[in-house]
């Protein structure tokens, strides 16, 4: 959506969510506060995925010849 968004001259806006900051330790977040996110929480891949969309959308408009995205599958055998 992002290469579309820039080959197309369009606005992007990726929506996110607080959630990618945690529990703060700090109250009001200045804008140079990074988080306090735990990685493995109930929440833990809501949270990190809204991250990850902020980190690689930031990412590509920054370097967009930068970016080569790939997917990966796993796959494990039955015990």
């Amino acid at each position: 959506m992002v290469g579309l968004a820039r080959r197309t001259n369009a606005k992007f806006l990726f929506a996110s969510t607080s959630e990618i900051y945690g529990d703060p330790e700090v109250h009001p977040q200045p804008e140079s506060y990074w988080g306090n996110v735990n990685p493995v929480g109930p929440r833990a891949c809501y949270d990190e995925s809204k991250r990850l969309g902020e980190t690689m959308t930031y990412a590509y408009f920054r370097h967009p010849n930068m970016m080569n995205i790939s997917n990966s599958s796993l796959y494990m055998e039955q015990l």
